[in-house]
This record gives structure tokens, C-alpha cells and sequence, in this order.
């Protein structure tokens, strides 16, 4: 006892020694050494010359960008209350997923350096800002002090001030109106995209006109038309229209590569006279080479054999040498996910890869499958029904426990199973909703279906 006495204060003393002779700077690095929470310590009260604002780890936003959204562009002192807001103001853009700070102090003031993780960041999208073009908007946002480089956060308050902003460069051109965002999907690629749009912009497509005479002398599109003729403008209108209409002509003549422009507002009027009431959209399409079928080969298939998947593209009614059908192409590949389900492989997957010959105007594929485990049934869980009538269902489910699921019967008894098997019956419920729960261990599937 008495030698750890003597060591304890042998230990303080000398440790007093060097704290007296440390500069302030160094004994805030020994403390950060210990203690994470120290990186984001506050200087003593009073106000401090602000020396320099610097920022680390983020790969988007400068210097410059990041003591602008801070707050401390112009600041001349600061104390920690100055640092703590310029912190939050940073945290709540949106832009950073992570804010951190630290200081140093030298003779004659104070420097901080933000420590920053930039956020997931979406790209953004004018959906019906006829007035402008793109690249105007874009300008509007970076000189009003919006570090805008196409992309930005879900969240925060950029996005306010994005909308804001706007707002402002539409009163430019006499157009008083307001702008709202929201996330949305991009019609076939499974990305998201955030739009800005002008609510009650009051202005309608008075035609659709397409730069390829294919889709220009297509009756079906002709007559689909008229779902966006005469409705307000929206960009993300066309956009689904161009997917789920157009395009699937030209993948169907093997046109495999189309591509098309993003679509654009035209005044028929100058939109510098009298307020303009309608525009004319015009679609750029690109359709490149149209391909004939090469074939597909099968890359990590166990489930099933080579002929087994060689016979669905039999049916498909794709054949070496003629056109290489996108839509039979797309129903090919859906029919082997389908077969996989029947199965049991509810998590098996089938990602293709293209090989194209241009000189040969042949397109290739390989088919790489990801089968998963297999599953077995579990339970199957009926809520919502009357005694009578969850007897019918279960007698009219024909996949018992422990054998192997079939999704493909899964989906013919919510489409009509369950319609058959309660006909008759008095009540009758207007909503339907169902899930399934997969157990990895062991692999069952439960069936839930729930009646409103």
C-alpha cells in the first residue's frame, strides 16, 4: 500500500509538470487520443478571431461550398455557440450524413475544420419548366449559392432552398407559381429521381412529336396519344408514355439499343408575349442497329438442365438468325425466374448479358442464374374470414406443409383460386392484401393472406 502511495504521487506530480509546460493545442490532442468525443470539444466562451474554415472527407463540396453553407463565409469571430450552429446548419442541408468539427488555436485566433461524409444524393430532374432550359436552372441554383452539380439529398433543407430558388427564377419570366419536390422512379431503370415541378403551372401538351418515323406513323401510339394530348405538361408523363408505348415497338423489330432523348417543351408562342397555354413535346429517339438473335447460353443453372431451359426459349419463339425480339427477349427471361419459383427458388435470379455484333447485326446473350435455396411451405395464415369461408380456402390450397412451394400456383390462387373457392358465399371482401415469409432456417415459406 505504501509503495503504491509513493508510485500514485510520484505519477501526479510529474504529469502536473507536463500539462504545465504543454501549449493548449497539444494537451487537446492528448485528450482526443483518449476520448472520441473530445474531436468535437467547443473553445472557451468568448469570441475568437476566425482564422481560416477548411473541410476533410468530402468528395463533392469545396472549401469554399462548405463555409458558405455553414454560415461562416462572413464571419469575422466566433465563440462556441457560433461553431455549434455553423455545425447544425451543415448537418441539416441534407448533403453531409455525418458532421463532425475540431479546432486548433494559435496566436491571433481560432481555425476549424469540419469533418464531413457526404450523403446518398439522387438525381435531380425539372419535370415542366418549359420557361428554361436545364442548364438555366442549374446556373440559377449554383449563383445563388447552391452548390448544384444534378444530384441531391432526400432530405434536408437544400432541398427548401433549391424549391425557393426556383421559385425566384420563374418570377423572372412572369410565372408565379410553386415549386414542390418529390422522389419518384425512373420508368424502367429502377432508379430514383427527384423532381421539382411548378404546381398549377396551368399548361397543356397540344402534341406529341417524335424525330423517328417509326414511332411518328405507329396507329397504336397515334391512339394512345390522346391519354397525354390536351393534359398538363409533365416531362415524367412523357417519359412513362415513351416506356410503356413506344419503346416496346422498337425493341420488338430489334431496335435493342434505342435510346431516348429527354423530352422538350416548345412554345408555340413567344413565351416572352402573352402567357402561352400549351407546348408541343418533342422525343429525340436514337434507335441504332436492329439485331437478329444469336442465341443464349446458361452460366450456373443446377435446378434445371441446358435442355430444360432450351426448351423455354423453343416456346419464346426466338430463333437463330431472325429478329431479335426485345419483348420475347424480356418474356424469356421472365419465364425462366417463373420456372424457378414453380419450384421453390423463391430468391433465384437471372441477370443477362449482352454480347453485340455490330458488323454481323447479331445480339448474344448470356443468362447468369443465382438459383438460392430451395423452400419448403410453412404455414399458411388466413385472418379476416368467417369459419365457413376459411374452410373453403384451405380446402382449395393445394400445397401441403413441408413440400415444396410453388409460386406459380401461389399466384393463380390469389388471382382466381380465392375468387372460385368463395363464390356463393354472402360476404364478400373488398380488399385483399398478402405476404410472404420467408424463414432462411430452415427454409419454409409462410403464406399470410388477410381480408378487409
Amino acid at each position: 500500500m505504501i509503495r503504491g502511495s509513493l508510485l500514485a504521487r510520484v505519477l501526479a506530480r510529474r504529469l502536473r509538470l507536463v500539462l504545465r509546460w504543454l501549449p493548449v493545442c497539444a494537451v487537446l490532442a492528448l485528450l482526443a487520443s483518449f476520448c472520441p468525443s473530445a474531436l468535437s470539444q467547443l473553445p472557451p466562451s468568448g469570441d475568437a478571431k476566425l482564422l481560416s474554415v477548411t473541410e476533410v472527407g468530402s468528395k463533392t463540396y469545396s472549401n469554399e461550398q462548405v463555409t458558405a453553407l455553414s454560415g461562416l463565409q462572413n464571419v469575422a469571430t466566433v465563440n462556441r455557440d457560433t461553431i455549434q450552429a455553423a455545425a447544425d446548419r451543415l448537418a441539416h442541408t441534407g448533403l453531409f450524413s455525418n458532421v463532425r468539427y475540431r479546432y486548433s488555436g494559435e496566436t491571433g485566433g481560432i481555425r476549424v475544420t469540419f469533418e464531413l461524409r457526404d450523403a446518398p444524393t439522387f438525381s435531380v430532374s425539372f419535370d415542366n419548366f418549359p420557361w428554361f432550359t436545364d442548364e438555366e436552372l442549374a446556373a440559377a441554383l449554383n449563383q445563388a449559392g447552391l452548390p448544384f452539380h444534378g444530384a441531391a439529398p432526400a432530405t434536408g433543407t437544400v432541398l427548401d432552398t433549391m424549391a425557393q430558388t426556383l421559385e425566384k427564377t420563374l418570377a423572372t419570366r412572369g410565372v408565379h407559381a410553386t415549386v414542390t419536390h418529390q422522389m419518384s422512379a425512373i420508368p424502367g431503370t429502377g432508379e430514383k429521381t427527384l423532381r421539382f415541378s411548378v404546381e398549377g403551372a396551368d399548361l397543356t401538351i397540344n402534341a406529341i412529336q417524335f424525330t423517328d418515323p417509326v414511332a411518328t406513323n405507329d396507329r397504336g401510339v397515334k391512339d394512345e396519344m390522346q391519354t397525354l394530348v390536351g393534359k398538363p405538361f409533365s416531362r415524367e408523363a412523357v417519359e412513362r408514355f415513351d416506356f410503356e408505348h413506344v419503346r416496346p415497338i422498337y425493341l420488338s423489330r430489334g431496335y435493342l439499343r434505342v435510346t431516348f432523348g429527354r423530352p422538350e417543351a416548345r412554345f408555340e408562342a413567344d413565351p416572352r408575349g402573352p402567357m402561352p397555354k400549351s407546348v408541343v413535346v418533342i422525343v429525340a429517339i436514337t434507335t441504332g442497329s436492329a439485331y437478329s438473335w444469336g442465341g443464349i447460353t446458361w452460366n450456373g443453372n443446377q435446378a434445371y438442365t441446358k435442355s430444360d431451359l432450351d426448351a423455354l426459349v423453343a416456346q419464346s419463339g426466338l430463333t437463330v438468325g431472325q429478329t431479335a425480339d426485345g419483348m420475347k427477349i424480356v418474356a424469356l427471361l421472365q419465364s425462366v425466374e417463373d420456372a424457378y419459383g414453380h419450384r421453390g427458388y423463391l430468391d433465384a435470379s437471372v441477370v443477362p448479358k449482352e454480347t453485340f455484333d455490330d458488323a454481323a447485326h447479331r445480339a448474344s446473350y448470356r443468362a447468369d442464374i443465382s438459383e438460392g435455396q430451395q423452400y419448403k411451405m410453412g404455414k399458411l395464415v388466413l385472418t379476416g374470414l368467417s369459419i365457413d369461408a376459411e374452410r373453403k380456402l384451405r380446402a382449395a390450397w393445394r400445397i401441403p406443409e413441408a413440400q415444396v412451394f410453388d409460386k406459380t400456383f401461389y399466384d393463380y390462387f390469389l388471382a382466381k383460386g380465392i375468387g372460385d373457392a368463395l363464390r356463393g358465399l354472402p360476404a364478400a371482401q373488398d380488399k385483399v392484401s398478402h405476404f410472404l415469409q420467408k424463414n432462411p432456417q430452415p427454409a419454409t415459406v409462410d403464406v399470410m393472406i388477410d381480408f378487409q
